[in-house]
């Protein structure tokens, strides 16, 4: 085999050997702990108007972890815009459940233990929890 014709076979062999990726590091908590993406209030509306069945929404939520803090506005709106009483019902049960948890958080009127997100919707939790503080 002459060097013109080994050249790019060489190139990409080096080339695929840099993209190899180191093992995942072991996350504290072991396999309960929660990782998916934080699911947004938007991201629910959008899931709903497609479709996706409740119970496929709720799971996608459980697994975020996330804690929803929405008044009755938001709530009046989001269901206008499709999203379920199943889902809804949820939602409202991440809030109550935390709150039952960790009664600080009823106590949070300046909401240092929630976090505002891009669509204006106020979110606690997520994978790790709630900070130390904030329980």
């Amino acid at each position: 085999m002459s060097w013109t014709r080994a050249l790019p076979v060489v190139v990409a062999i080096v080339a695929l050997a840099g993209c190899a990726r180191e093992a995942p590091v072991p996350i504290p908590g072991g396999p309960d702990v929660r990782f998916a993406h934080p699911v947004s209030v938007t991201e629910v509306v959008h899931l709903s108007r497609a479709g996706v069945e409740p119970d496929v929404i709720v799971r996608k939520m459980n697994l975020s972890g996330i804690v929803y803090n929405l008044n009755e506005e938001q709530y009046e709106r989001i269901r206008a815009h499709g999203v379920t009483p199943r889902v809804i019902d949820y939602m409202r049960a991440t809030y109550d459940q935390a709150i039952a948890k960790y009664p600080n958080l009823a106590k949070d009127e300046y909401l240092v233990c929630w976090y505002l997100g891009w669509d204006g919707a106020w979110y606690g939790g997520g994978p790790l929890g709630f900070h130390p503080a904030c329980r």
